[in-house]
């Protein structure tokens, strides 16, 4: 019986089983070469420095082509030679043309500026335009030019403003010390000599602008004022030299009409009536032709 086992069957002592076929690895793909373009342009040429700005990649290779379009775009323009000198005068027309500087100074368009308008005369735009076109500027740089020197200028003016009126402001406050109470009334003094001595409107409003914002000025129209007001205008002695026939006849009428004038006033003093006098004849002298008496 044991002669007749089938040699497959299990269990057979004698058997040694058989070993499993290993399997036949599959090839590994080829590694793919990384992208070179410098390498395939010729070894001389990859080594020019103009290509040296490019990275030897996809985005490298991007650039060099975004670059030699915009080189072919501007070759293709109209090219304009430069002047030889400063002595090539046709070549300096020719290239101030093709870049927009106008043909004259009286071409270029330029805005008026926007500043105080206490220095808006001071900006001569036509002076400014012959400067302009005498370097060669553009119109456009012409603007820049002109929008940055009158910005400057103006920015100039009104930090000077301010630091003068804060200056006159501490000036003031002193003298709100010194006068104390009588401030009020000393200012209305100021105001009622300009206002007696000024010869218009215009330049009451003038001296007004003018004296009310300086400590001394206000101190000067206040004396005046002062000097009215108690009637001590005939310590001036009435001395004028210089004076015309025709000026010292309006002057005399100006005088006699004058009620307030110690001249005339029943309120003047016996010594400052005398003076007027005295005044008034030496006025009629010069109005006549005649040299005073102890002139």
């Amino acid at each position: 019986m044991a002669d007749n086992l089938d040699p497959e069957t299990p269990g057979n002592p004698d058997q040694t089983p058989t070993p499993e076929p290993t399997p036949t690895p599959e090839p590994t793909p080829a590694a793919l070469p990384e992208f070179n373009w410098k390498g395939r342009v010729g070894g001389d040429l990859s080594k020019a420095p103009s290509l040296g700005k490019f990275e030897d990649t996809e985005a490298g290779l991007a650039e060099l082509g975004k670059s030699y379009v915009n080189l072919e775009t501007l070759l293709s323009n109209e090219k304009v030679p430069l002047p030889k000198g400063p002595d090539d005068a046709e070549g300096i027309a020719q290239f101030n043309k093709a870049i927009g500087v106008p043909d004259t100074a009286e071409q270029y368009t330029l805005p008026d500026p926007v500043v105080p308008e206490a220095m808006a005369d001071q900006f001569d735009k036509n002076g400014f335009a012959q400067v302009m076109h005498k370097h060669g500027l553009t119109q456009k740089q012409a603007d820049g030019m002109w929008k940055d020197y009158t910005e400057m200028s103006g920015n100039k003016y009104a930090d000077s403003m301010k630091e003068y009126e804060s200056t006159i402001d501490g000036n003031i406050n002193e003298l709100r010390k010194d006068w104390g109470d009588t401030y009020d009334a000393n200012v209305e003094l100021a105001d009622m000599s300009i206002r007696k001595l000024s010869d218009s409107k215009e330049m009451e409003d003038w001296l007004v602008a003018t004296l009310s914002k300086n400590p001394y000025g206000l101190k000067y129209a206040s004396k005046v004022g002062n000097t009215f007001a108690e009637n001590k205008v005939g310590d001036f002695q009435y001395k004028r030299f210089a004076m015309t026939a025709e000026e010292a006849g309006n002057e005399v009428s100006k005088i006699k009409a004058d009620p307030n004038h110690a001249y005339s006033s029943e309120k003047a003093t016996e010594s400052d009536h005398a003076a007027a006098v005295d005044h008034v004849n030496r006025l009629i002298a010069i109005s006549m032709g005649k040299q005073p008496i102890g002139r």
